[in-house]
């Protein structure tokens, strides 16, 4: 079937043979009036198909077939007043040939042309319309043209066989204040950021790599510099039976936060965070049910901090390997909506079974959550989940940490141009203090962006997170919310401009308030 949105389709060229044709339709009409009589009356209210029998169409099929591009419109053979056809052969009046008058010139010999749509049947029209852009964009005041390059692919990327690579490199100047409890420190810094996505074009399975790593110089002032990297490979193999095999690997390097409650107080540059990552599962659909098991194995070690004498503490102790086994079965109530049930199970063990604290901290971790996946394609997408999670540690004279779970992702668009992302997540964060267990946190992070003009986009973001301890630590819940805007104009399919702005606090009642304020600059190359 020809593709519904192709409405402009060429026309096709008059056949050269019209004069055969126009004499042996006069002797056939001459020598049967009936005949004639007949076809008249077909002309009227049917059409016959070019190339194929003599079978007659409904003018209700003839409007159906014509808004889907399969059949082409009826096409009336013109005679002008001077005896010759629109095929350009001579036809001479007389009882056997219909006068000019019965027969109205049709401009319209394109194929696939709609037809009016009273001429269609409801479901006709009903199926049409699904067939249109879900989220169209807004016209303008003036009611002028939209800019139809909005529309095109922007063609980068750089082919290699059957994997096409999408490198990106901003760079950025960045002036930053920081105050931490009564002292406040500023410094300008250029912040380098190379990242990637490798994606593969493959008729049976697929695979995904995507990485980025910052790195930041200080260029006047005194502050901080925060390195860090991310990368992610994921390959999906398609199995017999319906089945699905899931494998991933990843890396991460990140510095801790001084407000962090595991901080080494007073020490001048944090401990670096490495962590590996590991991941299998299987896919299976059974008629509307979605089952998946997965199986991730996490690795992290933790560097030495420096202090403020210029000595090194070494916090090995912290290292740990852990695995978690996670379940999911989701029934499909349609194809925009999946309830499931998700249960997991973990264990994550300290490379030193007694740490500096003398303390246990080897766990193991239970959870159960229930929720929904979301699918109304552009518009709306995403899930969301709510449940409960405890862990339990080796060491009896440190308390479970336990709480109430909500995750999720949302993606909405409620007008062409206009995005919003939401997203909620609750982790477990295991203290290394003595007497400590940890703390429940709960982050939310959502942004804003609307395309000001075809190559002008605003953003607007919003995070906060909530740490809530155990009821045994001693110390008070803490807080920390932000906020940030920028602007990025697009120059080409190749370069951005980018400007932003960002504020970030985080306090706690008894310990050292944060506040960070961020004034960036910068450019996007892309390939």
């Amino acid at each position: 079937m020809r593709d519904h949105r192709d409405t402009n389709q060429t026309p096709k060229a008059p056949r050269r043979d019209g004069l055969c044709l126009t004499v042996s339709a006069l002797c056939l009409l001459a020598a049967a009036p009936a005949a004639h009589a007949q076809s008249t009356s077909s002309t009227n209210g049917l059409y016959q198909l070019r190339g194929t029998s003599e079978q007659p169409v409904s003018a209700q099929q003839d409007a159906a077939a014509s808004l889907y591009g399969a059949l082409p419109v009826p096409a009336t053979r013109a005679t002008t007043s001077a005896g010759t056809d629109a095929f350009g052969a001579s036809a001479t009046p007389g009882a056997g040939a219909p006068s000019a008058s019965t027969i109205q010139p049709d401009l319209q010999e394109t194929t696939g042309a709609i037809r009016s749509p009273s001429d269609l049947s409801a479901a006709d029209q009903d199926y049409a319309a699904s067939l249109a852009r879900q989220n169209a964009r807004a016209g303008t005041v003036d009611d002028l043209p939209l800019d139809p390059l909005s529309e095109e692919d922007d063609g980068t990327g750089i082919s290699l066989g059957t994997l096409t690579l999408r490198p990106t490199l901003d760079q950025r100047v960045v002036y930053e204040s920081v105050r931490f409890g009564s002292s406040r420190t500023n410094r300008t810094y250029s912040e380098t950021t190379l990242s990637g996505v490798l994606e593969s074009d493959w008729s049976r399975h697929q695979l995904r790599i995507d990485g980025s790593g910052t790195w930041q110089e200080n260029i006047s002032g005194t502050g901080t510099e925060s390195p860090s990297a991310n990368l992610n490979a994921l390959l999906n193999l398609d199995l017999v039976n319906d089945f699905t095999a899931i494998l991933g690997t990843g890396y991460s390097y990140s510095q801790e936060s001084r407000t962090d409650p595991n901080a080494i107080s007073g020490a001048t540059t944090q401990s670096g965070i490495h962590e590996l990552r590991a991941s299998i599962g299987l896919a299976k659909n059974l008629g509307l049910l979605r089952g998946t098991t997965t199986l991730d194995i996490t690795r992290r070690l933790y560097g030495d901090a420096t202090l403020a004498n210029g000595n090194s503490l070494s916090v090995n102790d912290r290292d740990t390997l852990g695995a978690e086994v996670t379940s999911r079965i989701g029934y499909q109530v349609s194809p925009a909506l999946v309830p499931f049930l998700e249960a997991s199970i973990g264990r994550e063990k300290y490379d030193r079974r007694i740490d500096s604290t003398g303390a246990e901290r080897s766990s193991t971790t239970m959870g159960a959550r229930a929720g929904a996946e979301i699918n109304l394609g552009e518009k709306l997408s995403g899930e969301f989940a709510a449940g409960y999670v405890l862990r339990s540690f080796d060491d009896a004279n440190l308390a479970d940490i336990s709480g109430l779970t909500v995750d999720g992702e949302l993606n909405w668009s409620p007008a062409r141009g206009t995005d919003v992302n939401v997203g909620l997540a609750t982790t477990l964060q295991t203290s290394t203090a003595a007497g400590q267990s940890g703390a429940v946190v709960y982050e939310l992070d959502s942004t804003l962006s609307q395309q000001v003009r075809n190559n002008l986009v605003a953003r607007l973001g919003a995070t906060a997170s909530y740490t809530d301890y155990d009821s045994g630590s001693g110390r008070n819940n803490q807080q920390s919310y932000g906020a940030s805007t920028g602007l990025t104009w697009t120059v080409n399919r190749y370069l951005d401009l980018e400007a932003d702005a960002s504020y970030e606090r985080t306090k706690e009642t008894g310990g050292t308030d944060e506040e960070t304020m961020s004034l960036g600059v910068g450019l996007k190359l892309r390939r």
